[in-house]
């Protein structure tokens, strides 16, 4: 699932027919330039059906040794649920991993409603600091 940067400092994780590109290392470089963002997803409900045990593994590596930079940088984590709501046992997952990870996730139905709550999110976090 590449990362889309075009809208910086909205971040998308977009699906694509094209290549694909590794998210680790394309979030790994977005980390290290240190800007603040909002991380922004399309919720499908086979998102991690398709994964290997070892590329979730990698995942939940990866964000361990990270969590510190994520915490930091990632003011939100927003999940575009579309038409079907995203079940509640996985909502109540991304809760208690945003919590962890001191990244709060937000569940909204489309990519405006993503936007406009990315970008409020932004102005309150810029105005806190």
């Amino acid at each position: 699932m590449p990362i889309d940067r075009s809208q910086f400092p909205l971040v998308f994780l977009r699906d694509t027919d094209g290549p694909e590109g590794n998210a680790e290392a394309e979030l790994a470089a977005l980390l290290a330039e240190g800007g603040t963002f909002v991380l922004i997803a399309q919720h499908d409900g086979d998102d991690d059906a398709n994964d290997s045990q070892d590329a979730r593994k990698s995942r939940a590596l990866f964000l361990k040794r990270n969590k510190q930079r994520l915490r930091e940088l990632c003011a939100a984590a927003i999940v575009i649920e579309g038409l079907e709501a995203t079940p509640m046992p996985l909502r109540l997952a991304a809760q208690g991993f945003g919590k962890a990870f001191g990244v709060p996730f937000h569940f909204v139905r489309d990519e405006t409603e993503a936007t406009a709550l990315g970008k409020d999110v932004l102005a309150r976090r810029g105005a806190a600091q």
